[in-house]
């Protein structure tokens, strides 16, 4: 698809970009030109020089777009899918920086898929790290004009059949007119949205309350009475890389126990996903990167917590329990076990992330919204899906009323 070094200049710049910029005061835009260029996996070095430059110079980076983050990944993934780098130039200064991936599938096991990915994604299913709160890296003024030039960029390159942007969120999406279709050639996008359930200790902090004054009345109620049951608990919050890697594989045991159980294969069953992981601990603990905790009752594990800590808040990334028979209620007594012990160490947030988990109802008071889109391109191949889809539909509906016109 992609095969050589482009460039885009300021002269690609559209009304549309110019709009954007009215209303700002004039030390507030950015008159330097943009130059997009792009490198492949043979330059992964000095692509990672760059991004860790810019990374210096920003005052908050995504844990998503991070440099360790994106690296370790293409380390661990490059085979599977095609990683291509994207640097906005300034001035002879690195002003913005996006991987994109490239995945192949089939349709109907026939017909070839070509998917570029905004990010750490693509990657085979039962691999995926599910990357959530994906971004750009690219300083704030000139936030907007590379949005605008990267997808021009995309937009020009004939090979792939649909892009895809997973788990960015609604603000940021609206910097995507791609999404909305930025030319003829586009198909109506397919959005997905999720929600991510989350409790603010930051303002539970500052007003003095306890965490368990926020909660609703039938939860209050419910952890009081574990809290009963299963006492003393306590919790070992990992101080050193050895200890977060003994949590880490106390995790992987309970973690694949439990999903094994039910007939699943559990997130670590793939290597790739487990060397993913343990590589990320091994290079970002020492700079407080990720937590681990293990939370005991009377002495034994009912569960190990593996969060990421993106911009002082907390994401609950991976976890391990016992079974219900073991311990009541294991995933909910960690959580609000960690969450005690994070509102004391001074994060801002406890994010439960996507996914539909009773414990992320009961203890994540607030919300936000991430999205999955998918952009396609005209396809006679899309066209035949649709139509497949639809006929499933009417012989659905033929069959449903069939069935009530019964005697």
């Amino acid at each position: 698809m992609i095969e050589a070094i482009s460039q885009i200049d300021q002269q690609n710049s559209s009304t549309e970009y110019s709009e954007r910029m009215d209303g700002l005061l004039p030390e507030e835009i950015v008159h330097h030109p943009l130059q997009l260029k792009m490198y492949g996996i043979k330059d992964l070095s000095k692509v990672m020089t760059y991004w860790r430059e810019l990374e210096q110079r920003l005052p908050a980076v995504p844990v998503a777009c991070s440099a360790t983050w994106t690296e370790n990944w293409v380390q661990q993934y490059a085979d599977v899918v095609r990683p291509w780098f994207v640097v906005a130039i300034a001035k002879d200064r690195v002003e913005g920086i996006c991987l994109l991936s490239e995945s192949e599938s089939k349709l109907f096991g026939i017909f070839p898929v070509k998917t570029l990915n905004l990010g750490t994604a693509g990657e085979p299913h039962g691999q995926s790290v599910c990357v959530e709160y994906n971004d750009l890296l690219v300083s704030d003024h000139y936030r907007a004009k590379f949005v605008h030039q990267l997808q021009k960029l995309i937009s020009s390159e004939p090979g792939w059949d649909q892009f895809v942007l997973s788990g960015i969120s609604t603000e940021e999406v609206m910097d995507w007119p791609i999404v909305n279709g930025l030319n003829s050639r586009m198909r109506e996008p397919s959005i997905r949205v999720r929600e991510c359930r989350y409790f603010d200790l930051k303002a539970c902090r500052d007003t003095g309350e306890e965490i368990l004054q926020r909660l609703g009345k039938s939860t209050k109620s419910n952890l009081k009475r574990r809290c009963n049951q299963l006492d003393p608990l306590s919790i070992a919050w990992a101080e050193s890389t050895e200890q977060a890697l003994g949590i880490f594989e106390e995790l992987i045991e309970l973690h694949q126990a439990r999903w094994q159980a039910v007939g699943m294969p559990g997130a670590f069953a793939s290597d790739r996903f487990k060397q993913f992981q343990k590589t990320l601990i091994e290079k970002t603990f020492t700079n407080k990167g990720v937590v681990l905790a293990r939370i005991t009752s009377k002495g034994k594990t009912i569960g190990c917590l593996y969060l990421l800590n993106d911009r002082n808040r907390l994401l609950d990334y991976v976890s391990g329990f016992v079974s219900f028979e073991e311990a009541p209620s294991p995933g909910l007594m960690s959580h609000y076990v960690c969450m005690q012990e994070a509102m004391k160490r001074g994060f801002d947030a406890y994010d439960f992330l996507v996914g539909e988990k009773q414990h992320k109802e009961n203890l994540g008071k607030s919300a936000q919204q991430l999205q999955w889109i998918v952009c396609e391109r005209k396809r006679l191949k899309y066209s035949l899906r649709d139509a497949v889809q639809y006929s499933k539909q009417i012989v659905k509906r033929i069959l449903k009323r069939d069935t009530n016109n019964k005697p």
